[in-house]
């Protein structure tokens, strides 16, 4: 073992005062002959039988007074399956843990031995020691056993900071202080060992391992929101947000890694537009596209790194939508409470949600039902799924078709997946929505849809945007010299639309608008006051395009849009306050101005369900995706299928 950081003792300061075990205390860096980077931190007291050598160790736990070839072989396959566990950095120590309940010592046979001596063994302890010791790697320093976590670079740059695990569901989140040095100018993200999920006696759900987006509050950390400005204003958050706590606590719980990049200030921010921090790489087709925002570095965290397994994004009128689309991974955005809004930094209430994105379906809908019963506790209710059996799919003609035929040729088959389910009935209906307006807007407005939304996301988002970054921007300058903050060109010119909207203006804008959802839900979502009990089976869900899929470099000056309609499709579940899930579906090949050949983009398609079918929306595509036989898991790296 090559240490990177000496294993003595030394007098430090730490959070709580001045201490003088430095074993316990300090992080330790090194390095294995596997060329596996590691970091040791925290630690158990562990008083060997007999002076031991300082190195790694790997601990088992065994209750069987014979451990022989065969069950010493399997045990630690498990525990290889976890990214953190190699037996060539950690059987240089074995610590076995038995129960209480074993009254006598287990033994090795002398094929355990050869096994151990192969890999290079040097000694074995036996323990009935259990409290604070798990399955897994560690690293044995003057009778403290560290847990160890691996060092793993973000080459594709989607995280701000490195943080260290919680040695609690209370405590502060710290910094993980490691530097890059595995590649130039990058963070190395310590990833900790899951491998005690895999063998016998084990939790059945290992916890997660998530990074999140850096407009959450994680408690003890600032926020950023990927501004300069931003950050030296903001204070170290008192708690951790809502949608990140319940992940922690939840069965299995959860491990943050990092915080996520996002485009700057929660807006819209292109890599040619950044000007304090770089924006993430987007690993899909040539590796130098656009990974749009502002949830950016989230979904591209997912798309790049098999050991990061979900990742918290928001979504406010696209921010997850559009990063889940050209990054290719699963994204879910939940129906509108305000209990998600807790110790996140919003710009628009009636519109900022969550938004989770993963590789795995699986993963997404246990993290999706996990927010879904932490509302249902705040509602003091029980989380139900919507029993419907029968879906009308609106097919809306206002946005489909769209221009690239090859992606309409996966979205058609998707539809034709839908209405050919065996487990649940789907009717598709094309719809035009300026037409249905016009047949049936509601009395006193014109039948013009677009005349009556006309300024409608000006007066209300932008609104909403300016006047959030209100103290922000009074009480930035007091601090320094009179400066005000710097923001982009972008956030600008939406801070100056937003401030140019009166309070009546909005007032009346807001009006509008609940005016326009409670049509969207009589009229084309079906929905009444009350239902008849045939009814009541029956649900209406809208399947959206988001964008047509074509190259969008991240070299090339893209100009965000100055106006938008709230007629665009990225406002419909926003407006709605619905739930919507991004469905991959496969890729579409073009020719790459960076790697002079074809490579592929990913296409997915966004099922936007009525408010409160959360868990019922999923459970449609579950069915749908697994009556079709389609993957639903998808694969890190240039395309999201490995079988393609």
């Amino acid at each position: 073992m090559r240490r990177l950081c000496g294993w003595g003792r030394r007098r430090i300061s730490t959070a709580s005062g001045t201490a003088d075990d430095f074993t316990r205390s300090l992080d330790e860096v090194f390095s294995t002959g596997s060329s596996h980077h590691y970091v040791a931190i925290g630690g158990t007291d562990f008083k060997p039988s007999t002076r031991r050598s300082p190195g790694p160790v790997t601990v088992i736990q065994a209750d069987t007074p014979c451990i022989d070839k065969e069950w010493l072989c399997q045990y630690i396959e498990n525990l290889e399956k976890c990214i953190v566990y190699n037996r060539y950095d950690f059987l240089t120590g074995l610590v076995v843990t038995s129960s209480q309940a074993m009254h006598q010592t287990p033994t090795l046979t002398k094929g355990a031995e050869e096994f151990l001596t192969k890999f290079g063994n040097e000694w074995v302890e036996f323990t009935k020691q259990t409290h604070g010791l798990v399955p897994g790697p560690y690293v044995l320093t003057d009778s403290v056993l560290k847990s160890v976590l691996r060092l793993l670079a973000d080459k594709q740059s989607t995280c701000l900071t490195a943080l260290r695990p919680l040695n609690s569901t209370e405590a502060a989140f710290t910094p993980l202080r490691v530097g890059g040095g595995q590649y130039p100018g990058r963070l190395s993200l310590g990833v900790p060992s899951t491998a005690a999920s895999y063998v016998k006696g084990s939790p059945s759900l290992p916890p997660l391992r998530i990074v999140v987006k850096d407009c959450y509050y994680l408690k003890g950390m600032k926020n950023s929101l990927c501004n300069s400005a931003y950050y030296s204003f903001s204070p170290n958050a008192p708690f951790t947000a809502t949608v990140v706590d319940c992940l922690i606590k939840s069965d299995g719980g959860a491990h943050v890694l990092g915080a996520a990049k996002l485009s700057t200030m929660v807006g819209r921010e292109e890599p040619m537009d950044a000007v304090d921090f770089s924006i993430a790489f987007n690993p899909r087709g040539d590796g130098y596209q656009s990974p749009a925002g502002s949830s950016s570095g989230s979904a591209a965290a997912v798309a790049s790194y098999k050991f990061i397994d979900a990742a918290i994004g928001t979504d406010t009128s696209g921010s997850g939508r559009r990063p889940a689309l050209v990054n290719g991974v699963w994204q879910f955005r939940p129906s509108h409470h305000e209990g998600y809004l807790h110790g996140m930094v919003t710009t628009y209430p009636r519109f900022d949600t969550p938004a989770v994105f993963a590789r795995d379906f699986k993963i997404l809908k246990q993290i999706a039902s996990v927010w879904t019963d932490t509302i249902a506790t705040m509602k003091n209710s029980i989380s139900t799924a919507r029993t419907a059996t029968h879906y009308t799919v609106i097919y809306p003609t206002d946005y489909l078709p769209v221009p690239n035929n090859l992606q309409m040729e996966l979205v058609d088959s998707f539809i034709s997946d839908m209405e050919s389910s065996s487990s649940v009935q789907c009717i598709v209906k094309k719809l035009n929505i300026r037409q249905t307006w016009k047949a049936t807007h509601p009395e006193g407005t014109p039948d013009d849809i677009e005349e009556y939304l006309d300024e409608m996301v000006t007066r209300t988002f932008y609104y909403g945007f300016y006047h959030a970054f209100d103290k922000f921007r009074t009480e930035y300058p007091l601090a320094h010299d009179g400066r005000p903050p710097y923001v982009i060109p972008f956030v600008r010119r939406r801070w100056e639309k937003g401030a140019a909207v009166t309070p009546a203006e909005n007032k009346e804008a807001e009006r509008r608008m609940e005016i326009y959802r409670q049509w969207w839900m009589r009229e084309i979502f079906g929905h009444q006051t009350t239902k008849a009990d045939d009814e009541k089976e029956k649900e209406t869900m809208v399947i959206l395009p988001i964008a047509n899929v074509g190259p969008n470099y991240r070299d090339e000056v893209v100009e965000s849009p100055g106006q938008q309609s709230a007629l665009d499709q990225l406002f419909l579940s926003p407006i709605l306050g619905a739930p919507d899930v991004m469905v991959p579906l496969g890729d579409v090949p073009y020719e790459s101005k960076i790697t002079g050949r074809t490579e592929y983009l990913p296409v997915l398609v966004n099922l936007v369900g009525a408010p409160g079918s959360d868990i019922g929306l999923l459970d449609v595509v579950e069915n749908v995706m697994r009556d079709s036989k389609r993957d639903m898991v998808i694969s890190t790296g240039s395309r999201m299928f490995s079988r393609q």
